[in-house]
């Protein structure tokens, strides 16, 4: 009896253990924090959530256009790996905005790390 609770014991360590590890990120961050991770992290999916003629105006270099108000934007998202880092972005960031609905979004979708731009595109080309 003894040495099943302590198996059993062991088994939840282990695996809180092995879950704390692998929390999942999804936040908001700033400009500066944003282009060291874009730089850093491998195979990112950057996705710019603004509108086609938003887009067109000017975007991060290599984003990919997800137009947040199209048809579509739901089958795109669920077209992105969930395994690799997303960085998403839209007009200005603000609370509530399109980048935030999409990191919810993301988030429930089960995608590992998710990190908003804080200040939008507007943030990005101002810095």
């Amino acid at each position: 009896m003894i040495s099943r609770i302590f198996s059993l014991s062991l088994l939840c360590l282990f695996l809180a253990c092995s879950t704390a590890t692998e929390m999942p990120v999804a936040e908001k961050v700033d400009v500066n924090t944003f282009s060291e991770k874009l730089e850093s992290l491998q195979d990112v999916q950057l996705v710019d959530v603004r509108t086609a003629e938003e887009f067109a105006g000017g975007a991060i270099k290599d984003a990919m256009n997800i137009d947040f108000y199209g048809d579509d934007f739901d089958t795109e998202l669920a077209k992105l790996d969930k395994k690799k880092p997303v960085m998403v972005y839209c007009q200005a960031g603000a609370p509530e905005g399109r980048s935030g609905q999409t990191l919810a979004k993301l988030k429930e979708l089960g995608f590992n790390q998710v990190y908003e731009l804080d200040g939008g595109y507007l943030g990005w080309a101002n810095k």
